[in-house]
């Protein structure tokens, strides 16, 4: 509590008033986005103790997740303040769901982190990350920034391109599971079941792919690491997932199992789907490195059975 000035700290706790950092652990919102939010755009007004910390009521706590909801839909922070203070349902649900700001945009957000991924400046690269998602939806940060960030670091590459590699899938998967494990309490859709299907996979595009998942509001149950067809079903029955989408680096041998799997549930297929083309009647599949599109066809999927 000393970021609270100790006991007047717990007194403010007690008085349901928040510091920042409690709020963040409470939304998943960076500290450095809130204070972006408030000085910046004047979306959040936190009152500040003696000494100028900020502290967080419930009704800024409603609004930093009512903030959250308007970037899910598309709808640019620099517009976020019109739409609450119109208190305009009608306007959040018709805005523009994919509002990009073009590619100059992008790209000089991936100079500045490839940049600091080359430096192994961690803090630099996490500055950047929180400024983009401070102005851009979370999907397209994903989409936009962080896959394309990813690509450029081979598995393949030169000695100093495996190394920055390596310091970057830290960075990310701490960044996106700790977005994930947030972001996952606002899914209220349909429940999938997502997993690797290799056992030595790269998780990074699984939980890049999660994410999306849940931007569009699925309940994501996410399997760590790749378990056989017949746990897979368990788990789908268990959970009472709707349907299954599997990531695969391009090793996966053999679609039988994986057929009679998804003459329980839809399976969704994605990533190097080469050895699978042609097998597996039941399967869906969704070639490429491009996460968008698997959760596109998963999208697809529910809202035709919705409409059924």
């Amino acid at each position: 509590m000393a970021g609270c000035g100790g006991l007047k700290g717990v007194e403010a706790l007690s008085k349901g008033l928040y510091p920042i950092r409690t709020i963040s652990s409470m939304t998943g919102v960076n500290p450095v986005t809130l204070r972006a939010w408030e000085r910046r755009y004047g979306l959040i007004r936190p009152q500040r103790t003696p000494k100028g910390h900020r502290l967080y009521t419930e009704r800024d706590i409603d609004r930093i997740n009512q903030i959250l909801v308007l970037l899910d839909r598309g709808i640019p922070i620099s517009q976020a303040r019109q739409v609450l203070d119109e208190d305009d349902t009608d306007t959040a649900a018709t805005a523009t769901e994919t509002v990009d700001p073009g590619e100059d945009t992008w790209s000089g957000f991936l100079t500045r982190m490839r940049t600091a991924v080359t430096v192994y400046d961690e803090q630099a690269l996490s500055e950047c990350y929180e400024e983009a998602c401070s102005l851009f939806a979370p999907s397209q940060v994903q989409q936009h920034l962080l896959a394309p960030l990813y690509r450029q670091f081979p598995a393949d590459g030169t000695a100093d391109d495996q190394a920055a590699r390596a310091f970057l899938h830290s960075w990310l998967r701490t960044t996106l599971s700790t977005r994930l494990h947030h972001r996952c309490r606002r899914a209220a859709g349909p429940r999938v079941l997502l997993a690797p299907m290799e056992r030595h996979a790269d998780d990074i595009p699984v939980l890049l792919l999660g994410l999306q998942l849940i931007d569009h509001g699925f309940r994501t149950v996410l399997l760590g690491c790749a378990v056989d067809t017949d746990a897979l079903a368990t788990a789908a029955r268990q959970s009472g997932a709707e349907s299954v989408v599997l990531w695969t680096g391009g090793e996966t041998a053999g679609s039988t199992a994986l057929d009679r799997l998804a003459a329980e549930v839809p399976v969704f297929i994605a990533g190097n789907t080469d050895s699978l083309q042609g097998n597996g009647e039941r399967l869906t599949l969704v070639d490429g490195d491009d996460t968008a599109a698997a959760v596109r066809a998963v999208d697809a999927h529910h809202n035709q059975r919705q409409s059924a």
